[in-house]
């Protein structure tokens, strides 16, 4: 099993929030942890080239929360 542990500090909980519900439905195996403004993620997957992929997807996905939430503050 390949594991890797994603620590991304500026973080609202509403991110979190945002991509809980892909937990469930990811090829991957992830656990996603909030604590004040940190959010941790740790992915595993079968091999490498599939933990690859989920980070990239995982980070892609938590990028755009991050840009949306940018943009509903300055409106």
């Amino acid at each position: 099993m390949n594991r890797a542990e994603i620590v991304i500090e500026g973080c609202s909980p509403d991110i979190a929030n945002s991509v809980q519900p892909e937990i469930e439905t990811s090829i991957s195996r992830a656990k996603l942890y909030q604590s004040g403004e940190k959010l941790r993620l740790e992915i595993e997957a079968e091999d490498v080239s599939d933990l690859r992929a989920a980070i990239n997807s995982w980070l892609r996905l938590i990028k755009m929360c991050v840009e949306v939430e940018e943009v509903l503050e300055n409106g």
